[in-house]
């Protein structure tokens, strides 16, 4: 009675132990985790596509299939992307661009691209797109175009190509970056006489400059200095009145005898 009894247990936990082996099979089966920044698109073996797609958080999906795509941003560094310039110039950029998808838009993507992870798509189609907008950029541009100032034109003109190319399919890009090409000895050359040319000018503009200011200044002290003089005579000549010759007059006439005043300062004697 008493073995009877410890089968009965044995058996009460075997069973307990297959249904929360069960239970926790069914929760990797039924239920889907999606990630804080992705939503959901669900695939139904009987109905295709569902056009609701799943927020973040645990969600139950039964026997759908979940494909995860990323609404919050992504920076991708591609490869070295190989170029050619409007010089017949081969050389390569290394390219980083910042994307997320349109949620609006998951449901078709899942429906473009099938049952396949954002990942696998930024590595097969939105690198080839990538490429083939960077070569039809860059192919504008000369490499010494690249190399000495029009380097974020280039840049610019990339970013509104790579973006329109892909936007149809729900892929929204907000940044991309250039890195630096690389180039030849015989580029860099030329590159640094373009440099030091520029200096050259700099430096000619700058000593221009210099010489223009001290002339001005020099011109300007004279102006100033010509019109402290004429201002310091039109005071003199508007001191001497008729009054303050008369007084000189008075005053030579006391030490000299009779004279005449010619001006406030001028005295000359009679006969002389």
């Amino acid at each position: 009675m008493k073995k009877t009894g410890t089968n009965k247990a044995i058996q009460t936990g075997l069973t307990a132990i297959v249904l929360l082996g069960v239970a926790i099979a069914g929760a990797f089966v039924f239920f889907e985790k999606i990630e804080n920044g992705y939503v959901g698109v669900r695939y139904s073996i009987n109905g295709g596509v569902r056009d609701e797609t799943l927020g973040q958080g645990i969600k139950f999906v039964g026997l759908d299939k979940v494909t995860q795509y990323p609404i919050r941003l992504q920076t991708i560094q591609a490869e070295s992307v190989s170029i050619a310039t409007a010089d017949g110039k081969k050389t390569s950029v290394n390219i980083k661009y910042d994307y997320k998808i349109d949620p609006t838009k998951t449901s078709a993507m899942y429906k473009e691209f099938g049952n396949i992870t954002s990942q696998d798509i930024e590595e097969g189609w939105l690198k080839s797109k990538l490429q083939k907008e960077a070569r039809e950029v860059y192919s504008q541009y000369t490499i010494l175009d690249i190399l000495s100032g029009k380097s974020s034109e280039a840049e610019g003109n990339l970013l509104e190509n790579f973006s329109k190319s892909v936007e149809t399919k729900g892929f929204v890009v907000e940044d991309v970056t250039v890195g630096v090409p690389e180039i030849d000895a015989e580029t860099q050359k030329s590159i640094d006489a373009i440099v030091l040319s520029g200096q050259e000018n700099e430096k000619a503009k700058l000593d221009a400059e210099t010489k223009k200011t001290q002339a001005d200044a020099k011109a300007y002290e004279i102006t100033k200095q010509a019109e402290a003089e004429a201002e310091a005579n039109k005071k003199i000549a508007e001191s001497v009145t008729e009054n303050l010759i008369k007084y000189e007059e008075a005053q030579a006439r006391k030490e000299h005898g009779w004279v005449t005043v010619n001006g406030a300062t001028a005295v000359v004697k009679d006969g002389e």
